[in-house]
């Protein structure tokens, strides 16, 4: 087999290929004998017409185009693994030469990866910005285990305070009709955390245990439930028990109660390691990111809109299989964003740019540096991943059969060490940010959005 290569406009790539003539005089033996299988011919049983004969009854142009279909593939596959080119879409194909006893000759153009003009990617200057820990971060630590230990005890107050745990029956009327999602029995609602409709728990603070209260309400206009926003609901609401939450005390017996730690000093010099290695995990990622995206800002590629495209798409399969996790689908979803498929790929469309040119960039860090990775290490990472998996036969047995994937990752990998290694990296040490006041009152107002109609 020959192969000529001549690159064209617009990342184009005509490949020029002359396959010998016994290699074609194979394929038409197998075509031969694949139709010989189909065609009855009177006579003869199934598979022992002569080939003369079955070109006879079906054509001799049959018999080619068949042999066509197999051979050209694998051919085409052989020529651009022999040639280097990467191909981003399906090739056009024409046939220049195809006679009896001479080599069939074809021409195949396709798009491929453009080429990238690296920048300086050695001795890139960058910020290491590692998060101070604090006595107060270990605390901020300490209290959040407090909170998940914590006990609902049933109080001896007899008037519902802000922060109690209210145990209770109800059932929501709209025009004096019960409506579907508007009662249930024993509901355990914490006053004050804005689970229910604006203005029912505050309604709530003072009634006591034994006490039957009608709490009215009005659902937000841009209520979730179409069929009950803008309209005005009674609730009759039966209170049972008045609970508090009862916190542990922060000593030994807590530490010990949490795990191998016979002290409440030993569990805080462990929180503050987990915390401090998060912490610089947390800044190698981020001055990679940075190093990275400085790397691909030098660079110059010509970015095909066809990878683009292919890139949104992978997003978007992504998308989908997350949104199957969450119980929606993605028509449901982009009614939710009010938005169509088209707006949602258009906004992607930045992002999924840079991503293809940072694989572009990275990949020719790569063939620059004649990075490998050898089996060994790709055995060792598979290692890594499955051990002390309950399932390490199943993941093993996945990614041995993404190893081709797993290597192309892993050289990305060493794409990215190689910038850090030779970066001109300066540490420091940060204090946390401050946090938003309002993030408590999104996740509050995120939590009604996705409680029932309730």
């Amino acid at each position: 087999m020959k192969t000529t290569v001549e690159r064209l406009e617009g990342n184009q790539v005509a490949l020029e290929v002359e396959v010998g003539q016994e290699r074609v005089e194979q394929a038409l033996d197998q075509a031969f004998r694949k139709v010989a299988q189909q065609v009855r011919v009177p006579g003869f049983r199934p598979g022992k017409a002569p080939r003369r004969v079955i070109e006879m009854r079906v054509g001799k142009e049959l018999l080619y185009q068949e042999a066509l279909d197999d051979l050209i593939p694998r051919v085409y596959t052989e020529a651009i693994s022999e040639s280097g080119i990467k191909p981003i879409d399906m090739p056009e194909l024409d046939i220049l030469e195809m006679e009896d006893g001479k080599p069939l000759r074809f021409k195949a153009v396709v798009e491929v990866e453009p080429e990238v003009t690296l920048g300086e990617y050695k001795g890139i200057a960058a910020t290491k910005q590692i998060e101070r820990i604090t006595n107060a971060d270990v605390d901020r630590v300490l209290e959040e285990m407090r909170e998940r230990s914590a006990q609902l005890v049933t109080t001896d107050r007899q008037e519902i305070q802000t922060g109690d745990f209210a145990i209770i029956d109800f059932t929501g009327y709209i025009d004096e009709q019960p409506f579907p999602g508007g009662a249930a029995q024993g509901y355990t609602l914490e006053i004050g955390a804005g689970q229910f409709i604006p203005g029912f728990e505050e309604q709530l603070v003072g009634s006591e245990p034994g006490e039957t209260k009608q709490v009215t309400v009005t659902f937000p206009t841009d209520y979730h439930a179409t069929e009950l926003a803008g309209k005005e609901a009674r609730f009759d609401v039966k209170i049972h028990e008045i609970k508090e939450k009862s916190y542990p005390a922060l000593n030994d017996d807590f530490a010990k109660d949490l795990g191998d730690f016979e002290t409440l000093l030993e569990l805080r010099a462990d929180i503050r390691q987990r915390l401090e290695d998060a912490a610089a995990k947390d800044a190698q990622n981020t001055l990679e990111v940075d190093l990275t995206q400085k790397a691909v800002d030098l660079a110059q590629v010509d970015i095909p809109d066809k990878m683009v495209e292919l890139q949104i798409d992978h997003k978007i399969q992504h998308l989908e299989r997350d949104l199957q996790y969450s119980g929606l689908d993605k028509e449901r979803y982009l009614e939710i964003l009010g938005t169509t498929e088209e707006e949602l790929r258009s906004r992607m469309w930045e992002e999924a740019e840079n991503e293809v040119k940072t694989t572009l960039v990275l990949e020719a860090i790569v063939a620059k540096e004649g990075i490998t990775v050898t089996d060994e290490e790709i055995d060792e990472r598979i290692d890594s991943t499955v051990q002390d998996s309950p399932h390490a036969d199943t993941l093993r047995s996945y990614w041995e059969s993404q190893k081709r994937s797993l290597r192309n990752n892993m050289l990305l990998e060493k794409a990215v060490a190689l910038l850090v290694d030779n970066g001109e990296i300066t540490e420091v040490v940060v204090d946390r940010p401050e946090e938003d006041p309002n993030e408590d009152l999104e996740t509050a107002e995120e939590a009604t959005e996705s409680e029932d109609t309730r």
